[in-house]
């Protein structure tokens, strides 16, 4: 009850104190980030991270704005918490993660398809589970599950393709079966993005039931190919196999049309991140 409280009175003064706050670009730049196009999105799409150190107030723009902003600027809210917090929000004070977070939940529900894209990709991120069972695993909001499964259900790729990525950046175990599915009728069909999403998630999972999965597409021509899906099942193989498949990844790391989606299955995998 207390945490809650604290929350809600959290919210309760960033939205008051909206008005007195530097501006989105500016907090940006005073934490050394330089954002493609002057594009929010494009600077979370990108992996931009703070070269400046964030500490106390560093969030309370992009929260206020969680808190009180609309359409597109609620949205560039979004992905600038996203960049400054990191994966897992390494920076942000749980009390800064839980509002922000309980902001990106209702996102993830509006009826506007941005935010939902927004919502679902940034709570992804900063809700991050390590790999290592010792590792960080953040509290999850209130309602975040049951909104990205909505959001796998909906007949937009794009949207589809940002629940399983959060799904699995979260490692939401109750997804495996269907996730599982997924992968199965996608890659029948013929859709690679989305097939190659499935795996990508389920790799991150962990579960040992998408062991035998992982074999056996690594044994047939599906896997070949340098677009992103190849790249996701050489990191489902390196995840759930050990089989040396890293090498790829390191070689993708090099690639610019690859690097981005390499350096972070790096990062993922706890490698040196060229």
């Amino acid at each position: 009850m207390m945490r809650m409280l604290s929350v809600l009175s959290l919210s309760v003064m960033l939205a008051a104190t909206a008005d007195a706050q530097p501006t989105l670009g500016e907090v940006m730049a005073r934490h050394g980030i330089e954002l493609p196009g002057k594009s929010f999105e494009a600077g979370f799409d990108a992996g931009v991270v703070p070269t400046v150190p964030v500490g106390p107030g560093s969030f309370a723009t992009p929260l206020a704005m969680l808190s009180v902003a609309a359409g597109g600027d609620r949205v560039a809210a979004a992905y600038a918490f996203g960049m400054l917090a990191g994966r897992a929000a390494t920076a942000a004070s749980p009390e800064e993660l839980a509002a922000a977070g309980q902001a990106l939940v209702q996102m993830i529900g509006s009826g506007d398809r941005r935010s939902r894209l927004a919502g679902a990709r940034v709570s992804g991120r900063v809700l991050a589970a390590s790999f290592d069972p010792a590792g960080i695993r953040r509290p999850l909001p209130a309602g975040l599950t049951d909104g990205l499964f909505s959001l796998l259900n909906q007949p937009n790729e794009y949207e589809q393709l940002a629940a399983m990525d959060a799904l699995g950046l979260i490692r939401e175990v109750t997804a495996v079966a269907a996730l599982t599915e997924r992968y199965t009728f996608h890659r029948a069909d013929g859709r690679r993005a989305l097939a190659g999403g499935a795996l990508e998630a389920l790799a991150r999972i962990g579960d040992v039931s998408t062991v035998g999965l992982v074999k056996t597409v690594a044994a047939d021509r599906w896997a070949e190919g340098r677009d992103a899906t190849a790249l996701a099942v050489a990191f489902a193989r390196e995840r759930l196999l050990r089989d040396g498949s890293i090498v790829t990844i390191q070689h993708a790391a090099a690639d610019k049309s690859r690097r981005v989606q390499a350096r972070g299955y790096l990062q993922e995998l706890g490698a040196p991140v060229p």
